[in-house]
């Protein structure tokens, strides 16, 4: 008697070219998503650099300031001038803190929109679903 042979079946999960185009669809929307974050995260960037060249340069006049009062010689010292400087001088520096974490957020945000183009630009690809052409990605129908 001859023995057979069963074989385990062969690949069951046979994507349809319409689960495929979800799959390009959904990993296009995270793309998306992905770029807004970056977005914001490059405007609050943006933002609190803006807010910082502000106060170095509010520091710097009320420096000038209180340099020329201290060469006029006048008998008493503005302590009110030195507590501004010294206030703006703190503000400054909170700003720069926000500055640097907000800068670590973008890195990130940049990295992780740069993994989702990749992932959705392979998919599209290799599924044909997409193409790239005259600089823009289109559709298959």
């Amino acid at each position: 008697m001859a023995k057979t042979r069963t074989t385990a079946p062969q690949n069951t999960n046979v994507e349809t070219k319409a689960d495929i185009k979800k799959k390009v669809q959904m990993l296009g929307n995270e793309y998306a998503t992905a770029m807004k974050e970056h977005q914001k995260a490059s405007e609050d960037v943006k933002s609190l650099q803006k807010q910082e060249q502000k106060l170095e340069k509010k520091i710097q006049r009320l420096e000038t300031l209180h340099q020329m009062h201290q060469k006029q010689k006048v008998q008493k010292q503005n302590p009110a001038l030195q507590k501004r400087i010294q206030e703006k001088q703190e503000k400054l520096k909170k700003i720069q803190k926000r500055l640097r974490k907000a800068l670590k957020v973008e890195e990130s945000a940049k990295d992780e929109m740069e993994e989702a183009e990749a992932s959705w630009k392979f998919e599209a690809m290799c599924s044909g679903e997409a193409y790239y052409e005259d600089g823009q990605w289109k559709w298959r129908e």
